[in-house]
């Protein structure tokens, strides 16, 4: 029941309260949060259902080229399949899903801090090493994996993901694989195994690689690499916690884990796992014998993260009220609570060992740098527009892409930001 519950939260997230005012806050300055045209037809995309754009009328039901979708009932019926691994930014000949493709201000971006980019539900966000591409997984039909190459901002390629929707994107240390994870499309059975939810991509190519048969429910909320790229850890609707070996997809360790896991991280030496979950716990696992070595009791149930700091001494996690903790890596002992959020938090991620960024289901991020006595204090503020899901932090750490949405039209999407 308590895997099911989770799930449910997980599913239907809440469409936001209030239209938010969106406003960048850079030390003194406030830069406000403009707004690229929602789609190629110029209205709001949904949110829980697929981005992709409208069948024309009158046609018999084929999408127009490019947008990758199923046309809303009554105009025009179903876009036209997707040809399989992947479809080339303007050329794809329909598919099942939304991203890029269904909206024209998605094939050019900017990294610029401010503009929004209304690609649909972001829930992952991640940037290749070398900081040269950005990938997005986004809760719609597919293709759901989307890439594009930032010196330019050019929308390289769309890649299917997964059937209902993509959780988590993560690339491999030498930018090469892309790993995604999420949701099976018309699964009955919350927590039964479920084929096809973590999948590994060719960068350069979009070609798939390889399925990882993931046995941890009807999702895979999370899929991360090992520092040294050899290995892979997934998590999500009921446990286990499984670590594959990346060279031939081999599972060498499962963990057995009761409830929903949100997220899961190696330690910066890949000589340990962290796992957060529903039950309030972070739980820290030796890699790859799977005992277990240290227990965090106290974090969030909702959206639960936590995260070792690049040093290894400290963790940072999501907390309960809305809180977010700092913890003794070695020890366990909690060090800090922070407050400031006002809703749940979605993901703490580390900008150096003295500094971490947070994002919230209300839309704001939270910035917290360590000062001169050792304890964390907040540095900036920012606003995604709504909620925000999907959070990174580029390689040269001097952008974080977050998840949120056009606070005028709640049409969902990513936006940069300057930390």
């Amino acid at each position: 029941m308590e895997a099911q519950t989770a799930t449910r939260r997980r599913t239907t997230k809440p469409r936001f309260a209030a239209v938010l005012t969106a406003i960048i806050v850079e030390g003194s300055v406030l830069v406000a949060l403009t707004s690229s045209s929602p789609g190629c037809d110029g209205r709001p995309l949904p949110s829980d259902e697929g981005v992709g754009g409208e069948g024309q009328p009158g046609t018999g039901g084929q999408g127009r080229p490019g947008t990758g979708g199923q046309g809303q009932p009554g105009t025009g019926g179903q876009g036209a399949p997707g040809s399989g691994g992947s479809s080339l930014a303007g050329t794809g000949a329909g598919g099942g899903g939304g991203g890029p493709t269904g909206s024209t201000s998605c094939l050019r971006i900017t990294t610029t801090p401010g503009p929004f980019f209304p690609c649909g539900r972001t829930y992952g966000i991640a940037y290749s090493p070398d900081g040269q591409l950005l990938a997005t997984g986004t809760q719609a039909r597919m293709p759901n994996v989307h890439l594009w190459r930032l010196s330019d901002g050019v929308h390289l390629r769309d890649l299917d993901g997964i059937s209902g929707g993509t959780y988590a994107v993560a690339f491999s240390p030498d930018g090469k694989t892309l790993a995604s994870s999420g949701q099976a499309a018309g699964s009955g059975v919350l927590t039964a195994p479920t084929a096809d939810i973590v999948k590994l991509w060719d960068v350069a190519t979009g070609s798939l690689l390889r399925t990882l048969p993931a046995v941890c429910g009807f999702y895979a909320s999370s899929v991360v690499f090992s520092p040294d790229g050899t290995l892979i850890a997934t998590s999500g609707t009921v446990g286990p916690v499984e670590i594959w070996r990346v060279a031939d997809g081999a599972r060498l360790t499962a963990i057995p884990y009761a409830t929903t896991v949100h997220n899961v991280h190696f330690s910066p030496d890949g000589s340990k796992v962290i796992a957060a979950g529903v039950d309030r716990r972070a739980t820290i696992w030796n890699v790859p014998s799977g005992v277990l070595a240290l227990t965090l009791d106290g974090i969030a149930d909702e959206m639960a993260d936590a995260a070792f700091s690049p040093d290894g001494r400290l963790i940072a996690t999501t907390g309960t009220n809305y809180t977010v903790k700092v913890w003794d890596a070695a020890t366990g002992a909690l060090r800090q609570t922070m407050t400031g959020h006002d809703a749940y938090v979605s993901h703490a991620v580390w900008i150096g060992s003295d500094r971490f960024v947070t994002n919230d289901w209300g839309g704001s991020i939270r910035s917290w740098v360590r000062d001169a006595t050792g304890t964390f204090v907040a540095s900036g503020r920012w606003s995604s527009g709504g909620q925000s899901l999907g959070i990174a932090v580029s390689p040269d750490r001097t952008r974080i892409a977050v998840g949120g949405a056009d606070p005028a039209t709640l049409t969902e999407g990513f936006v940069f930001l300057s930390p």
